[in-house]
């Protein structure tokens, strides 16, 4: 068994797991390896790496943007391997040492490298993680072409994963012609159609006729949904696995107890045995997807700007707060469910769940983290509730109450008068809604936000309206 990392010390407390890493081969190539794939798709690899049938799947693992060179450079030199650390709300804590990245490939410094691999037919399929935000997708799912990055992408750089998978599917296409599976892990409703349709708007864009037939007829995306809240990595654990394994980790990972994913069983070609390390493979994710996007995303999203204008640090300190745990009980109970209907989901079971893991203190998720790109957020966690409950002639009041906060928040931040900091990539999408009448109207009405509910429900503007004005005298 090939390691990395060796424990000096309380070995007997760190999960490794049986088998020779140098007996694996690369299946995978995942783009884009931050906490949350280290924390997630990464570990069921691992698991399944153990199995006779798991021998071909380890992961390359590509990073893809520049600023994270350094950090990577980390990863490189513990050659892909880091310790996993998770806590259950009672405070039990497990050690894994995760191998499943038996390769690293730093594609903002050696691109090339990312096309030769891309084209291996021993490359089956292709992960990813790069954000909500990283797919530079409208309202209407159209591909942002005037955005600076896919201007320079279209021009030929290597800015966005679109520039990466055509570079890389353009070569496998002409070289191996191998069909591969694109799985998207990001937190999307039906991520994988938005792959696809924003890769082929890319592929348009270029002009490249050729390699869009060629991926019409050999590329599949399913879509898939992920669940593991991965709060951002701490110096605290890393010095905690130092001091426990004495182990020089710096790129210790922390997560919760709870894991879940949930994949179409749509594959190009063969698949990973990943049902066998409690994944589910499943002809449609719609309803899985939409029980995590609306309760779990769309909780998250809704209470944490209150619970930042209340002063919390971590999230779980509003699951404490009577009146932010009424709400999210009641968002939940009289918006979220009412707007899903009918579902395969035990919604109220689900509910339970997501309640005792938000109310985790053991991983110290941040309220700075769960505010971080929240334009981004709300038309996707937080859209479907709202227009769920308007089409049903409900007035979403525990959604409208989550939007004004954020929006509150918003102007707090730019007074410098809220101690959370705001992590805004949209920043400049955000200008328009300054605090006052004309500010507050541009917002109500925004269309990436809120599409096409401003013209179809005309109480919107007026409900949203009065719940900012609420808001705000709450937290004058």
């Amino acid at each position: 068994m090939s390691n990395q990392l060796h424990a000096t010390r309380n070995a007997d407390k760190l999960l490794v797991r049986n088998y020779d890493r140098s007996d694996i081969q690369a299946g995978v190539m995942h783009l884009g390896v931050g906490a949350f794939h280290r924390a997630h798709q990464a570990v069921y690899f691992d698991r399944l790496l153990e199995t006779p049938e798991g021998k071909n799947w380890g992961i390359i693992g590509v990073n893809l943007r520049p600023h994270d060179s350094q950090a990577f450079s980390r990863f490189v030199a513990q050659k892909g391997e880091y310790v996993l650390k998770t806590m259950d709300p009672e405070g039990h804590t497990e050690y894994e040492h995760i191998r499943a990245i038996i390769g690293q490939i730093d594609g903002a410094q050696t691109p090339e490298l990312v096309d030769e691999t891309m084209a291996s037919e021993n490359i089956k399929l292709i992960t990813s993680t790069v954000t909500e935000g990283g797919y530079y997708l409208d309202e209407n799912r159209q591909l942002m072409l005037d955005h600076e990055a896919i201007e320079a992408d279209i021009a030929g750089g290597r800015n966005t994963i679109y520039a990466f998978l055509y570079a890389g599917l353009k070569r496998r296409s002409q070289t191996s012609k191998a069909k591969i599976t694109l799985l998207c892990c990001d937190n999307l409703r039906h991520n994988g159609e938005v792959m696809e349709a924003g890769l082929m708007q890319f592929l348009a864009a270029k002009g490249d006729a050729e390699l869009a037939a060629w991926v019409e007829e050999n590329v599949t995306f399913p879509c898939s949904m992920v669940d593991r809240i991965t709060p951002k990595p701490s110096p605290v654990h890393v010095q905690d696995v130092q001091e426990t394994f004495g182990i020089d980790d710096q790129m210790t990972v922390m997560g919760e107890d709870y894991l879940q994913w949930v994949i179409q069983d749509h594959f190009a070609t063969d698949k990973p045995a990943l049902d066998l390390v409690n994944a589910q493979f499943v002809d449609d994710v719609v309803a899985y997807e939409e029980a995590k996007i609306r309760i779990l995303n769309a909780g998250h999203t809704n209470v944490v700007y209150q619970a930042a204008l209340k002063g919390m640090q971590f999230f779980d300190e509003a699951m404490r707060d009577e009146e932010l745990r009424d709400y999210f009980d009641r968002f939940i109970t009289e918006d979220s469910i009412p707007a899903i209907g009918e579902s395969i989901v035990d919604l109220p079971a689900y509910h339970k769940i997501i309640a005792r893991r938000f109310s985790n203190a053991n991983i110290g998720d941040t309220v700075e983290r769960i505010c971080t790109d929240g334009y981004a957020k709300f038309p996707i966690f937080v859209y479907p509730s709202l227009v769920g409950c308007y089409k049903i002639g409900r007035t979403p009041a525990k959604t409208l109450q989550g939007i004004a906060a954020w929006f509150v928040y918003v102007q707090k931040s730019r007074a410098g008068t809220v101690a959370t900091p705001y992590h805004e990539p949209n920043l400049e999408a955000l200008e328009p809604f300054t605090n006052d009448p004309q500010g507050i109207a541009a917002f109500v009405s925004d269309s990436f936000l809120w599409g096409e509910i401003p013209t179809e429900y005309p109480t919107f503007k007026d409900d949203l309206t009065a719940a900012i004005n609420a808001m705000q005298s709450q937290y004058a």
